[in-house]
């Protein structure tokens, strides 16, 4: 009896045996390793001038949130949630919400900005963030988070 297995593509592979499908399943668990971690949305070649702009009309907290995923890639919600001194994950969703309404005004969406990968370990969720390289390449060029002020509402100091 043939065994189908469907990778992530949606390929199907047929196999004969046990074996060959614990085989088949260890070469797509490697190949699984080499691929990049995150799937990019498509280039969107943000510019300095939209960066700034996302800046300028966004809250604090969500600026905050953009920071923290500035210095260092790969925070849980959990991280998040302690850095910007919330009080739940409720109220994390609630800074995201916030920050998806913002960014559709200019017309953007969140995969813009960040990616969202999502872990399981048994029954337990993690959600793990990180900043689209477009939008860190560009954040890093105007000097952003470094240059500025933490209470900085006016984004004065992503204009040189």
């Amino acid at each position: 009896m043939a065994i189908e297995i469907t990778d992530h593509d949606g390929r199907k592979w047929r196999v004969d045996t046990v074996d060959e499908a614990m085989a088949f399943r260890e070469r797509l668990k490697q190949a699984d390793r080499a691929a990049p971690r995150w799937r990019q949305a498509p280039k969107r070649n943000l510019t300095a001038d939209v960066v700034v702009e996302i800046l300028e009309q966004i809250g604090p907290l969500q600026r905050q949130f953009l920071a923290v995923l500035a210095k260092n890639s790969d925070h849980s919600s959990e991280q998040i949630v302690k850095a910007l001194k919330l009080d739940s994950e409720i109220a994390f969703a609630g800074v995201l919400s916030g920050l998806s309404k913002q960014l559709k005004k200019i017309s953007l969406k969140p995969y813009d900005l960040y990616l969202v990968r999502v872990t399981w370990t048994g029954k337990k969720k993690m959600r793990l963030f990180n900043l689209t390289e477009d939008f860190k390449l560009t954040a890093d060029e105007i000097g952003w988070p470094d240059r500025c002020e933490p209470d900085d509402r006016l984004g004065r100091c992503y204009r040189s």
